[in-house]
């Protein structure tokens, strides 16, 4: 498996990091010991292993228990670092499954969007959407009316879509799921 140049630059650099943590804080070797192991914990083989406090099954570290005693978040700070020096030769990478495709088998991607969603229905899904704001709730139902006033209009498809653009590069500096909300009602041009 390659490694994009990017992310190789990327272990080096926390292998370096991981390189000079005598002069850190034990906050701070904490912090480091919490990033590394959200960053590669699904990369690297048995990452867990050899690490103090981990589980029974070597799948979690249990940082209360490591909170209590630095001097442990010390060697496992040395572990990671061991364990990425490997890893950035891919010799103990996780390797992923890879889908096997004959040359005689057809892939169909197929991707499909509701558009019988109707109007109201997509209020009441914004509606409930707890990520927006009361003002940004107001808004986004706003735009709504906005697409079912050109939706409902007697104009050429090409008028309505010109006059939906607007709609669509306000819709394009919003979350993904306001973005799937509106997106069936678009269709209906």
């Amino acid at each position: 498996m390659d490694m994009p140049k990017e992310f190789y630059d990327m272990v080096c650099a926390d292998i370096e990091r991981l390189s000079n943590t005598q002069n850190l804080s034990d906050d701070e070797r904490l912090k480091l010991h919490r990033e590394i192991d959200g960053k590669y914990q699904a990369c690297v083989k048995q990452w867990y292993d050899g690490l103090w406090y981990n589980d029974r099954n070597a799948k979690m570290v249990f940082y209360g228990h490591l909170v209590e005693h630095p001097n442990c978040v010390v060697e496992n700070l040395e572990m990671m670092k061991a364990k990425l020096e490997t890893y950035k030769y891919q010799m103990n990478a996780v390797q992923l499954p890879k889908p096997e495709v004959s040359n005689s088998q057809v892939v169909n991607v197929t991707n499909s969007v509701n558009v019988n969603a109707t109007f109201e229905q997509v209020r009441k899904e914004v509606e409930e959407m707890t990520s927006l704001t009361n003002e940004q709730t107001q808004e986004v139902l706003d735009k709504i009316s906005e697409i079912e006033e050109v939706v409902k209009s007697k104009d050429s498809k090409k008028s309505k879509w010109e006059k939906v653009k607007p709609v669509l590069t306000w819709l394009a500096d919003k979350s993904c799921d306001v973005g799937i909300a509106l997106l069936p009602l678009l269709l209906k041009l």
